[in-house]
């Protein structure tokens, strides 16, 4: 990693500043995502509120992992992880942080889905089946990784997973699942055992693949 340009960290508190910064990333990596055009019901205003709600809450509960430029200290990429027992929107705690005021913003048909479909019990089984019963107990589960399109394929995604998995565990696994064909194809290349996948329905009955991954922890 010696000629590697970005500083890794594990952030406790990101400065309002830092938040705004790793919000816009967020928005610029996900641009072409089925499952944020799927979660905001294609209201491109309401990207900003998800993933600073979901940032906040990681914050909260899970850990923030940012690569930052030497030179300058910008942010060029971020990794949202839960450790094992911990999931995202998991409580009122972490859903009083924007989430609760984000889904009041959608849509009634997308905030139904969110309810009934993203959050119900037909995506939450097809994980419990193709990763574990036991994935939030034994996981460290990747939420959101996202780098600037302006850093991408300079190593930083992979550098913000091989921090986690350097710290798991003997007993725990890398869980996480995505949404394109790029990505499966980055998984696998990361060494990333692939688990299967389930189609996701969308607010306008469209479907999404939903691809999982698992890895074991450095020292399993």
């Amino acid at each position: 990693m010696n000629n590697f340009l970005y500083k890794l960290s594990i952030i406790n508190q990101l400065s309002e500043s830092q938040l705004d910064e790793s919000v816009m990333i967020c928005i610029r990596g996900y641009v072409d995502s089925p499952s944020v055009d799927a979660m905001t019901g294609g209201n491109k205003s309401l990207e900003g509120p998800l993933f600073r709600a979901m940032i906040r809450a990681c914050q909260l509960a899970g850990r923030v992992y940012i690569a930052t430029v030497n030179d300058t200290g910008a942010i060029a990429g971020l990794a949202l992880w839960f450790p094992p027992g911990k999931v995202l929107w998991q409580n009122d705690a972490q859903r009083n942080l924007g989430f609760n005021q984000f889904l009041a913003s959608l849509s009634p048909k997308t905030r139904e889905w969110w309810i009934n479909t993203y959050s119900g019990p037909a995506l939450a089984s097809f994980i419990e089946t193709a990763l574990s019963p036991h994935t939030v107990e034994s996981s460290w589960y990747l939420n959101c990784i996202c780098v600037d399109p302006k850093y991408q394929h300079q190593g930083i995604a992979t550098n913000l997973i091989k921090m986690v998995e350097q710290q798991a565990m003997t007993t725990s696994i890398l869980a996480l699942c995505t949404d394109t064909d790029d990505n499966v194809a980055v998984y696998k290349a990361l060494h990333f055992q692939y688990k299967g996948e389930a189609p996701l329905p969308t607010p306008e009955d469209e479907y999404i693949n939903v691809h999982c991954f698992t890895k074991p922890g450095a020292r399993v």
